[in-house]
């Protein structure tokens, strides 16, 4: 039902970790993560690479595109019905998901 778009580029770990920690710990649980590592070259590549949860969709660009261009790349990729962007040293609320989606579906 929903993307979830996140572009990173050398984002520390502790604060990638939180950012996913937090979509991954939405009470709404259909969504898939689609994360857009920008040609990172610190221990956030090892980091994505970890990642085992089937929600998760990890696409590393063959170059830097910047953050607008590896948007459109997640666009691309995305299946969902909405779209939900997040950036990769932020965190979401709980229930961000189950908020927003109610809101969209009662005001089409």
């Amino acid at each position: 039902m929903i993307s979830v778009i996140m572009p990173s580029f050398n984002t520390p770990v502790e604060m990638l970790s939180k950012a996913v920690d937090s979509v991954l710990g939405q009470t709404y649980r259909d969504f898939e993560l689609i994360i857009i590592d920008d040609c990172s070259t610190d221990a956030s590549v090892e980091y994505l690479a970890s990642l085992q949860d089937e929600r998760v969709k990890v696409i590393r660009n063959s170059q830097n595109l910047g953050i607008t261009k590896s948007l459109n790349v997640g666009l691309s990729h995305a299946r969902g019905e909405y779209i939900a962007r997040m950036d990769s040293d932020d965190i979401c609320l709980p229930e961000r998901f189950a908020k927003q989606l109610s809101f969209m579906e009662a005001h089409p």
